[in-house]
């Protein structure tokens, strides 16, 4: 891949909206919904906290139910999920483009190669699933991830370790010598986007936070520090986002006491669902089990990258169109 563009123009280019705008709602409470251990809550948090948006953090449990979100009409299976005020965000897509286009008071260098590292990211987490130990795997954990990741219910879990490290090596591989080869981060000296999209799930697979699963480590004789120098330089160099943790009625009170952030309103012109505003409607993840996690809503607004929900509490719910199945109730 071809190193991140810096230049400020290009970037201007890339991200209008947010050179012009940023931090327009930066009095609305942003708050992050998840469990620390998560790799996506990782990736967010790090987002936030590079982007120097301020955010509060609701912990909830990593298996469903979660009947607190549900009370409040957030009935979306993943975490993490973002508030921003009254419009809440589902999906890593969404909150990355609210966060950068929205809220950051700071830029990061981002390039029209970040969507591909985007991608890259995700498949590297999902293939290397195979390294989760198998104490993490108790039939309530399985059975409550096995709808959005099955892999993880396959009845030969137990040796895909292997191959997830080999795989896991030829990923670090490339970054070591091709990708990092000049650079301390992803196309710079500075963090940049693609770093922040490529190198969650790596981060995961080595470390873990606070010990967690899988945490293969600096020593490990494949994929350690002294075979993959820069890779391990380049996440111990990653700030730590702080977790200013609050209840989850104070949660609910901040959202409710807000007002509505986003500027998504009416539909995209020649809609290419053809589904209208207002039309009873359930959005679900391409990826998950058919049916088994939709939400329910009306359309509220469409526009070229989201589709947004309107739930009967009032929040207005924020889904990229990208592997999101919208269909009339």
């Amino acid at each position: 891949m071809s190193p991140i563009i810096q230049n400020p123009t290009t970037v201007k280019k890339i991200l209008p909206t947010a050179i012009a705008i940023m931090g327009s709602i930066s009095n609305d409470p942003v708050i992050l919904f998840g469990y620390p251990f998560s790799p996506y809550v990782q990736k967010i948090a790090l987002l936030l906290h590079v982007t120097e948006v301020p955010f509060k953090f609701q912990e909830v449990g990593p298996l469903i139910p979660r009947p607190e979100l549900e009370s409040i009409g957030i009935t979306y299976r993943r975490v993490p999920i973002l508030a921003v005020g009254k419009d809440i965000y589902c999906d890593s897509k969404v909150q990355q483009r609210v966060i950068l286009e929205r809220l950051a008071k700071k830029q990061i260098p981002t390039s029209i190669h970040d969507r591909a590292w985007e991608e890259w990211g995700f498949v590297a987490f999902d293939q290397t699933l195979g390294l989760a130990p198998g104490k993490l795997m108790t039939p309530e954990f399985a059975k409550d991830r096995g709808s959005i990741y099955p892999l993880l219910i396959r009845p030969d879990f137990d040796t895909l370790r292997e191959s997830a490290v080999a795989d896991l090596h030829s990923r670090l591989d490339y970054l070591e010598n091709t990708v990092l080869k000049d650079t301390k981060y992803i196309g710079g000296n500075e963090i940049t986007l693609a770093t922040i999209h490529a190198i969650w799930g790596v981060r995961w697979d080595l470390h873990g936070l606070e010990d967690q699963p899988p945490g293969l480590g600096e020593t490990h004789p494949a994929v350690g520090k002294s075979r993959f120098p820069k890779v391990h330089g380049l996440i111990d160099s990653l700030p730590l986002p702080e977790f200013k943790h609050i209840s989850f009625d104070e949660a609910k009170e901040q959202i409710f006491a807000s007002r509505y952030t986003s500027e998504i309103t009416g539909l995209l012109k020649d809609e290419p669902t053809e589904i209208q505003v207002g039309t009873p409607v359930t959005a679900d993840s391409l990826g998950s089990e058919p049916r088994k996690h939709p939400v329910h809503g009306k359309l509220y607004a469409t526009d070229g990258y989201e589709f947004v929900l309107e739930v009967p509490t009032g929040l207005r719910i924020h889904f990229p169109r990208e592997s999101t199945i919208l269909r009339k109730a």
